[in-house]
């Protein structure tokens, strides 16, 4: 069977197997048939050939044992009884002898007298055979009409309502086996998914309903099997949730203790000094719950006009005490920027990301040393650069940039750069890391001036205090 032509940017249409199954039973029944009926007539030829060497052996051998005169009257009798012509040929004498007005062909007279049937120029059989005294009995009869000859109309009738029974049959059965076949294919990519699996033949009995039945099976188990490894995995980041969460507030709550217990005997000096830390230090815990609640269920920003110089500003002097802990030395650069940087943005979740990108770059230098931080302002678009000398991202850590709960450092969160990311790209904008050429990384947060509103967002009344 042919397929669709090919065409370039076309999809070549394969032939559908009830088509294809079909055809080949029609074929196979067309073939067949045909060459059964030709095996028939060429059966009945040779049964009649048969019967007629027989028939001239039986006649000639009743003529020599009764020793009847080979005369004309003699050969019309006897062709009469048997019908066929008949001759008498004496070969020494050149003699031919037969019924009155028959004429033996000449092409008799170059053929053998062996009892076997010979086929004349015009299709008539003849027969010879040797009789007495040297004389030879020759039979000569036209071919019998065949039985199923193929030039008959009714035979070629009979056969188009056999090859279209056939023809039906072959249908039927194709179509019975291709429509499980459809439904199975079709279930095949829903097997281990969610989606129920449709209709398929398990109730067979034979090879279908066998592939059906295994099919159903391993859908199950691959969706049972799906339904343990989520709760394995969401066990498992629970864990490692709760587990970098408890890391991060078990500082900040010892130094709450701490200067908790300090206040009852400081003076007024040291407890107003334990009180603000006290503040700070739950202002911290307040800060990794609300990253952690922010990560896990996202709001839309709230858009407001804001000064991005001014937010590095003061996400640089909150860093300040932390950074001149750790030894670490912060060149602003946005110092030296007197033109503010109008941004349509959410003040708090800039504000977060600064403080993120300002901590790990501290964090990423625990003996000391500089951390950069610019402003671009290019067009549409403008970014906050932040840059360290600390050992830089490993190549796992660049593959798996803005995943969460994935941390190099020892009981790290694994939030800051996902948050950051996530934010970012609310805003329009993009979150990129590399590693300097020097030695250290950098990490580029860039936002879009005017983000793109989400649905059902506004921008805000600039007349609404």
């Amino acid at each position: 069977m042919s397929r669709s032509t090919d065409q370039p940017g076309s999809k070549t249409r394969p032939v559908s197997l009830a088509v294809w199954m079909t055809a080949s039973v029609a074929v196979f029944v067309l073939l067949g048939s045909l060459s059964l009926v030709l095996a028939f007539e060429r059966h009945l030829d040779r049964e009649e050939r048969r019967a007629f060497e027989g028939l001239a052996r039986v006649n000639a051998g009743f003529l020599d044992r009764t020793r009847l005169p080979h005369s004309a009257t003699m050969a019309a009798q006897l062709g009469e009884i048997i019908g066929a012509r008949v001759f008498f040929w004496q070969p020494a004498t050149r003699e031919i002898v037969g019924k009155a007005g028959d004429t033996m062909p000449d092409a008799v007279l170059q053929m053998d007298c062996d009892g076997k049937v010979k086929v004349m120029p015009d299709g008539a059989w003849m027969v010879g055979l040797l009789g007495r005294d040297g004389t030879r009995v020759v039979f000569l009869r036209t071919a019998a009409e065949r039985v199923l000859a193929m030039d008959r109309a009714d035979t070629w009738l009979a056969l188009a309502v056999f090859w279209l029974l056939s023809l039906a049959l072959g249908w039927w059965l194709a179509r019975r086996v291709t429509r499980p076949l459809r439904s199975l294919a079709e279930s095949l990519p829903l097997v281990g998914t969610e989606h129920a699996l449709p209709r398929l033949p398990v109730a067979r009995g034979d090879e279908i309903g066998q592939l059906a039945q295994t099919l159903t099976r391993t859908h199950d188990s691959l969706r049972h099997e799906r339904e343990r490894r989520r709760a394995a995995e969401r066990h498992a980041l629970l864990g490692r949730m709760a587990t970098s969460l408890a890391h991060e507030v078990r500082n900040p709550v010892a130094a709450i203790r701490l200067h908790a217990q300090l206040l009852e005997t400081a003076g007024p000096a040291e407890a107003a000094i334990s009180r603000q830390l006290i503040e700070s230090e739950a202002e911290r815990i307040e800060g990794l719950v609300g990253q952690w609640m922010n990560h896990a269920k996202p709001a839309p920003p709230m858009l407001a006009e804001m000064d991005l110089v001014g937010a590095v500003r003061q996400a640089l002097r909150l860093m300040e005490p932390q950074a001149r802990h750790a030894g670490v030395t912060i060149e602003d650069a946005v110092a030296q920027e007197r033109a503010p940087v109008p941004i349509l943005a959410d003040r708090h979740r800039v504000q977060q990301v600064l403080g993120n990108l300002l901590l790990n770059a501290v964090q990423a230098m625990p003996c000391g040393g500089r951390v950069s931080v610019r402003v671009e302002d290019a067009g549409p678009q403008v970014a906050v650069l932040v840059e360290d000398e600390g050992a830089g991202f490993s190549a796992s850590a660049l593959g798996r940039l803005g995943e969460p709960f994935y941390s190099e450092k020892e009981g790290g969160m694994g939030l800051g750069l996902a948050v950051a990311k996530d934010i970012c790209e609310a805003h329009g904008g993009t979150l990129a890391v590399d590693n300097l050429a020097g030695g250290g990384a950098r990490v580029r947060a860039s936002l879009a001036k005017t983000p793109p509103l989400l649905p059902n967002e506004k921008l805000p009344d600039p007349s609404i205090p």
